[in-house]
């Protein structure tokens, strides 16, 4: 008789299925925090917007590189031979049930600003004027933090009021241009972003193999793959989004002593997002 993993694993050779697990069960919002981290935008809107390739009983081997090296010496004639070896063997063999290469299509809203122009002034001068270096110093801590100030004079080493003309006494203000309203429909505010998914099937409610299961699984696949650390304004957080799927009937009350079912899935769901991954509960 079929297990829980053989029956979901069937499932994802369903377009429509794949699609809704990952944008409806899963959400399309929670695939892209999990994978990116935005830098030059705020995320608007997102949905999966095409599954591009899936393999199924996914292999990776970890890779362990052994260096060495072999050296010579011989008096008559003088000679030295150093040869440099490495050799490359495979270690633990890891296993990703359903791997999947997916597109989010994302909605942003830019926060890169345009420069308009860039004003300087005399520091002391709009200061108010300075004699002394504790009235000077007095006067740049009511406008900027204790750390900044003590940091500015040690890097700059300075110790009078004429160090400081020479060597600071400039403000320079860069004004910035007014964003442009905001237009979802604007195709200059759609990007694509990769996504590689790695589903893993957990039959029972035993947390410790499914956390320590999918955790070696992402730290394997995770060094024996390449991958850019930014994309289209955001730094990828990691190359892998693991989701470990449970069937919802073992969330049942007291499954974990002194809670209750809802509470094992939101506990279960919380513990897997702590370690940047997710978990799931399927309802069929």
């Amino acid at each position: 008789m079929s297990g829980f993993a053989d029956q979901m694993i069937v499932r994802f050779l369903e377009d429509t299925f794949t699609l809704n697990f990952l944008g409806t069960r899963i959400g399309a919002t929670a695939l892209f925090n999990t994978s990116y981290d935005p830098t030059d935008f705020t995320l608007n809107d997102v949905k999966v917007s095409q599954v591009v390739r899936r393999e199924f009983e996914a292999p990776t081997f970890e890779s362990i590189r052994t260096t060495g090296s072999n050296e010579r010496i011989t008096p008559q004639p003088s000679e030295r031979i150093r040869t440099e070896r490495s050799i490359k063997n495979y270690g633990r063999l890891v296993w990703a049930e359903v791997a999947i290469e997916a597109i989010l299509g994302a909605v942003v809203q830019s926060t890169v600003l345009a420069p308009d122009s860039i004003q300087t002034k005399d520091l002391l001068s709009d200061l108010g004027g300075a004699t002394t270096l504790p009235q000077l110093k007095t006067k740049l801590l009511a406008r900027y933090a204790s750390s900044q100030v003590d940091e500015i004079f040690k890097r700059l080493r300075i110790t009078t009021i004429e160090e400081f003309k020479e060597r600071m006494n400039l403000l320079v203000k860069f004004l910035y241009k007014e964003p442009p309203a905001f237009d979802a429909n604007d195709p200059a505010n759609a990007k694509d972003f990769p996504v590689s998914v790695c589903v893993k099937f957990q039959a029972d409610l035993n947390l410790s193999d499914a956390l320590q299961n999918a955790k070696l699984c992402r730290s394997v696949r995770e060094r024996e793959r390449d991958f850019d650390p930014a994309v289209n304004g955001a730094d990828v957080k990691t190359p892998f989004v693991f989701i470990t799927v449970f069937p919802d009937t073992v969330a049942v009350d007291n499954a974990i002593p002194g809670l209750t079912a809802a509470q094992i899935r939101t506990s279960v769901q919380s513990l897997f997002a702590a370690e940047g991954m997710l978990a799931h509960f399927f309802v069929p």
